[in-house]
C-alpha cells in the first residue's frame, strides 16, 4: 500500500511553520514532505494536494524533494493546486486529478518599494523566478517556453479535463462525471503580515508566560508623508477631476476601474474565507464594513487570542490562590481537554523560541 502525504494549506518557509501552528492554520513546509519521504524509505508514495500556493521557494524544494525520490509518486490533486502547489504538484511522476479538482497557473507575485534601481532588480527577480517555473511546467506539459507563458499571464484555471489535455495532468480520477458546488479562496498570511506579527512579538520581548499574559501591544505609527513644498514664483500645475481624467484617458480609467473593482471583491472574498476560524467572524464583520484586509483581521485576531489566554490564566492563578490550593500538585488523571491545552501550550512556547531567535538577529 502506498504512503499517503498531505499538501493541504498555504506553503510556507520552514521559519514561517510556527505562527500557522498558533492559529490552527493548514500547512505545508519543504520539512515536512522531505520527513515524510524519508519516512516513506522508497515505498510507493501518493501525495494528496489542496493548496492555494504561497512561497514559491518552499514550491520549489517540494518539487525538487519529489523528482529526487527513488520510489513512484502519484500526485492526487482533490481540491486546487494553485500558484507555488502547482509547482510542486510537477515533481511527481503521475498527476491524477479529481473530477472537482482545479489548477492555477500564473506569473510570480512579490512586493516592493524603494528607487528606480531596486524596482529594475525586483522586476528582474522575477522574470527570473517566472523562468524558473516555466522549467517545471515545459518538463511536465511538453508545451513551449511562449505557450506557458501566455497561460501564466492570464493566469489560467485548469478544470480536470482541461489539465489534462494541457499535459498538466496525466488522468481524471473515477469514471463518472461529478457535480461540482465550491467556490475558491483560502488565507494566506502575506510576507508583510508575518513581519508585522513577529516584529510585535519582539517588541513585547516575549517568553512562554509572558505569551499568555500579553494584553496589548502597542500599535505601529503610520509614516507620515510631508508634501512636497511649491517653489515660490511658480505655478502649481491644474487638477484633474475624475471626469476630465475619464475623458481624456478612457482605456485607462476602465483598467483602474476594473483593477479596483476586482481589488474588492478579492478582499471580501478573502475575509469571508478567513471568517471560518473559530471567533474571527466578528473581526471580519468590521473589516469587510470598514475596508480592512486580512492583515488587519489577523493582527487583531492574534492579540485576542493572546488576551483571552492571558485572562484565563490570571484567573486559574487567583482561583488557585484563594482556594489555598495553590502549590498542590494535581494527581487526578488528565482529561482531554487538558492534554489539548498541554498541545497549545508547546506550540506557545515554540511561538516564544522563534520569537527570542528573530530578536537575537538569527533563525533556528
Amino acid at each position: 500500500m502506498a504512503i499517503r502525504i498531505n499538501m493541504f494549506g498555504a506553503i510556507i518557509s520552514n521559519d514561517d511553520a510556527w505562527l500557522y501552528e498558533w492559529f490552527d492554520m493548514d500547512h505545508v513546509t519543504p520539512r515536512s514532505v522531505s520527513k515524510q519521504l524519508e519516512q516513506a524509505a522508497g515505498q510507493d508514495v501518493e501525495v494528496y494536494i489542496n493548496s492555494p500556493g504561497g512561497d514559491v521557494w518552499a514550491g520549489s524544494e517540494i518539487y525538487t524533494a519529489l523528482r529526487e525520490y527513488t520510489g513512484k509518486t502519484v500526485a492526487k490533486v482533490v481540491g486546487v493546486a494553485a500558484s507555488a502547489a502547482s509547482v510542486g504538484m510537477c515533481g511527481a511522476d503521475t498527476v491524477l486529478m479529481s473530477p472537482t479538482a482545479q489548477v492555477m497557473i500564473h506569473r510570480a507575485l512579490s512586493v516592493a518599494r524603494g528607487n528606480k534601481d531596486q524596482m529594475d532588480q525586483a522586476g528582474q527577480m522575477l522574470d527570473s523566478v517566472d523562468e524558473g517555473i516555466i522549467n517545471a511546467y515545459e518538463q511536465k506539459t511538453g508545451k513551449s517556453r511562449e505557450e506557458i507563458m501566455g497561460l501564466m499571464k492570464k493566469e489560467t484555471f485548469f478544470n480536470a479535463q482541461e489539465a489534462v489535455a494541457n499535459g498538466l495532468a496525466d488522468e481524471v480520477m473515477f469514471a463518472q462525471t461529478e457535480k461540482v458546488a465550491a467556490s475558491f479562496a483560502a488565507p494566506l498570511f502575506s510576507n508583510e503580515v508575518m513581519d508585522k506579527i513577529k516584529n510585535k512579538l519582539i517588541q513585547a520581548k516575549l517568553t512562554p508566560a509572558d505569551i499568555k499574559n500579553m494584553v496589548s501591544e502597542q500599535q505601529e505609527k503610520p509614516t507620515t508623508i510631508q508634501p512636497e513644498k511649491t517653489p515660490e514664483n511658480k505655478e502649481e500645475p491644474k487638477k484633474m477631476d475624475m471626469n476630465q481624467f475619464k475623458a481624456e484617458h478612457p482605456d485607462l480609467f476602465a483598467q483602474i476601474s476594473n483593477d479596483a473593482e476586482k481589488a474588492e471583491r478579492d478582499r471580501v472574498v478573502a475575509l469571508q474565507a478567513y471568517a471560518k476560524h473559530p471567533g474571527a467572524e466578528s473581526f471580519v464583520n468590521e473589516a469587510i464594513a470598514n475596508g480592512g484586509d486580512v492583515a488587519s483581521v489577523a493582527l487583531k485576531f492574534m492579540e485576542a487570542s493572546m488576551k483571552r489566554n492571558g485572562a484565563e490564566l490570571q484567573n486559574r492563578k487567583d482561583d488557585a490562590k484563594d482556594s489555598g490550593a495553590e502549590g498542590v500538585e494535581n494527581l487526578e488523571a488528565k482529561n482531554d481537554d487538558q492534554k489539548k491545552k498541554e498541545e497549545k501550550d508547546a506550540v506557545t512556547a515554540r511561538m516564544a523560541a522563534k520569537a527570542a531567535a528573530f530578536k537575537n538577529g538569527g533563525r533556528k
